[in-house]
């Protein structure tokens, strides 16, 4: 076996899928360990970089004007200090994955393109999916392109919109490298788009949870893969 991948896991508090990350790469021999979002600090030594899904800070902000608190995920996650973490990776061309609200804190941080909403529906949606692997695939892993997945749901924004002119863009680039089939898209995305990467290609964001299916190896295999190739 090639050497294992050292790879961080941020954990904000609300994050719910963080040990299901974690288990995700460890089945497969990696050296997964978590970085609480309180620490700013890195010397690069992790290989990857996770966002993991969840309810960061509960899905939620205090906004005094109203004296309320407003559901927005993952605008809480925006000022935690370990985001200067990912920014610096991102910078770097490092790779860095985001799953379910950790895509939803990509897009907010402007890290990927397009933002997450509430799903059609007004519903959570929580179910297995059919879905595509599309563009210039999963990490950039060319063996997976075409093939279509079974994967969970959890999400109750999980909706991807994107102007049209950007979602033009994004597929000619192949960006967008995740598709619900047409029949199975749970939350009125554009385009049945499920994930996309940013124009480098080295960060992926995506609302399916992979890590909840660790026997379907496309996932896991791509990303080592990738590691291998540009690290």
């Amino acid at each position: 076996m090639a050497k294992p991948l050292k790879v961080g896991v941020i954990r904000f508090p609300g994050s719910n899928c963080d040990f299901d990350a974690l288990r995700f790469f460890q089945i497969y021999g990696h050296n997964p360990e978590f970085i609480w979002h309180k620490e700013s600090k890195t010397n690069f030594s992790h290989d990857l970089i996770v966002l993991p899904g969840g309810f960061a800070f509960g899905d939620r902000f205090y906004e005094e004007a109203t004296g309320s608190y407003n559901i927005d995920p993952a605008v809480m996650a925006l000022k935690s200090p370990a985001m200067e973490i990912v920014r610096k990776y991102a910078e770097k061309g490092k790779p860095i994955l985001g799953i379910c609200n950790g895509f939803q804190i990509l897009t907010e941080a402007g890290i990927l393109p397009g933002k997450l909403e509430k799903n059609i529906s007004g519903k959570f949606h929580c179910n297995l999916v059919k879905c595509e692997i599309t563009g210039k695939s999963f990490f950039h892993d060319e063996e997976i392109k075409g093939k279509i997945v079974s994967i969970p749901v959890a999400h109750g924004h999980g909706r991807y919109v994107i102007d049209e002119k950007t979602c033009k863009e994004l597929n000619s680039k192949g960006q967008i490298f995740l598709k619900y089939l047409a029949e199975d898209n749970p939350n009125g995305s554009c385009e049945n788009i499920a994930g996309v990467c940013n124009d480098k290609g080295n960060i992926f964001g995506l609302m399916p949870h992979p890590e909840r299916i660790p026997k379907e190896e496309c996932f896991i295999k791509a990303i080592e893969k990738y590691v291998k190739r540009y690290n």
